[in-house]
């Protein structure tokens, strides 16, 4: 995790780094999947049994994933988190009841202005949508002024701000030789997703920690994408869903008005959503 800052007075600069990274730290306390305290873990093992009280934090990132899976027809699914833990990229939840196979992200139930239950027994991973949403939560918290430029880099979710537009290239894993795409960005966010490099073998087949949720498979082994949207949260969910739908996915881009580059299993790159 690493934050600039510059057009500033050191000490300021300094103040406003520290106010970035102290809202960081507590979207990671509110939504770690492996801290059984966090709203995450009450929220595993507590909601069957009936409403639990979360942070108008988390209440606003599951009422922002619930959209996503509707806009995405169930592919984008906090609720994979069964299948994480199945293929151990994830701990199973401490006390958590064991997760109904069928439930899916409809089973989740909000009740405004902060509870949550569940309707069926189900886990939920937050993920990257968590980190997009930590970055933008810094770049609030930090509250510079247009003039002032900063960068708010998670390692694969990227915040730009200020009156510079910085270079970012595209550089897919295992990507060799060939022209490497370069994305200006102003004002915007990035998120860049790809299952190559964290796949492992489970009931023997080649999983990903990326997954299709509408069909419980996993994606992107061979694919990377980048999304360019308003904020780091909707880019880092996007990401998933293009893996997932490729070019199908041009009109969900277009709805959060937002921009994918993937490239593909044969190494070409393509444009979707609005910049296409």
């Amino acid at each position: 995790m690493a934050i600039g800052v510059g057009g500033l007075p050191a000490p300021d600069a300094h103040a406003a780094i520290e106010a970035g990274f102290a809202a960081i730290a507590d979207i990671h306390r509110l939504m770690s999947f492996h801290e059984p305290d966090s709203d995450l873990g009450r929220l595993n093992r507590d909601a069957l049994a009936g409403p639990v009280q979360v942070d108008r934090r988390t209440f606003a990132v599951l009422s922002q994933a619930a959209e996503l899976s509707a806009a995405s027809h169930g592919v984008f699914d906090v609720t994979v988190a069964a299948s994480l833990v199945a293929w151990g990229f994830l701990p199973r939840p401490a006390n958590a009841p064991e997760p109904d196979l069928d439930a899916d992200w409809r089973d989740i139930e909000l009740i405004p202005p902060d509870r949550v239950r569940f309707r069926r027994a189900l886990w939920i991973d937050l993920g990257g949508i968590a980190k997009g949403y930590a970055v933008d939560q810094a770049a609030e918290a930090m509250a510079l002024a247009p003039t002032a430029q900063c960068s708010i880099n998670a390692g694969g979710d990227l915040r730009v701000s200020g009156p510079q537009p910085e270079r970012i290239l595209l550089r897919a894993p295992g990507a060799e030789g060939g022209a490497v795409p370069m994305v200006e960005l102003c004002n915007a966010s990035l998120a860049s997703s790809s299952g190559r490099d964290d796949k492992r073998r489970s009931g023997g087949r080649l999983v990903g920690s990326h997954l299709d949720a509408g069909r419980g498979r996993s994606v992107g082994a061979r694919s990377f994408v980048s999304v360019v949207a308003d904020r780091c949260m909707i880019a880092d969910a996007l990401t998933k869903i293009v893996l997932a739908k490729r070019g199908a996915a041009a009109a969900t881009l277009k709805r959060f008005d937002a921009t994918a580059y993937l490239r593909d299993a044969r190494g070409n790159w393509r444009t979707l959503g609005v910049a296409a």
